[in-house]
């Protein structure tokens, strides 16, 4: 088992806390379960991905630091009028992501062999580093549009632009991940 170490986490607190998070991610945070979800910008594409726990009324993000940072700026833009904290903290946790068929889960995991960084998960995974959104990614361009995209919970955003791509379309690229590097192939 490959496991990611996290330093940091975006904790998200407050009245409105749960509300304005779910409004806005493709998957709706768990109570004590870690879940993989992606932030899309208003225009449908992948802003951000990452990993996501609820714990009673507070709501912890996982990713790298600095890509915390980016996450925390996107967020604090849409953060008007709702009562609710955003700061990232020291939280070190440890990882462990589990495989299967045709999908992935991430569990606590005390044994700390296998140690992996963000960008090796994203490799692995074949989730967009983060240079690759800057380029402009639709969710169904990865191979985990129905795995990190609830399209019955409601509105969040992007949601409609996500949904006429899954329904309407069929992406003419496909984002794969190499040894080291990721990049598009045509379908």
């Amino acid at each position: 088992m490959n496991t990611v170490i996290s330093t940091h986490s975006l904790k998200i607190e407050g009245d409105d806390a749960i509300k304005f998070i779910e409004s806005l991610i493709s998957i709706d945070p768990m109570v004590n379960i870690f879940k993989t979800s992606f932030l899309l910008k208003p225009d449908g594409k992948v802003n951000h991905w990452f990993v996501i726990k609820r714990v009673n009324d507070k709501l912890f993000i996982y990713q790298s630091e600095q890509e915390l940072t980016r996450i925390k700026e996107s967020l604090d833009f849409y953060k008007i009028r709702t009562k609710c904290s955003l700061e990232i903290i020291k939280d070190e946790k440890y990882l462990g992501l589990v495989l299967q068929d045709d999908n992935f889960k991430f569990i606590e995991n005390l044994d700390q062999k296998n140690i992996i960084d963000w960008a090796d998960l994203s490799l692995i995974l074949e989730l967009p580093l983060p240079e690759i959104t800057l380029d402009g990614l639709l969710p169904n361009e990865t191979k985990w549009l129905d795995f990190m995209v609830d399209f019955n919970k409601g509105c969040f955003l992007g949601q409609e632009q996500a949904s006429r791509v899954k329904f309407r379309g069929r992406p003419r690229r496909l984002l794969q991940s190499n040894k080291d590097s990721q990049e598009f192939i045509k379908i």
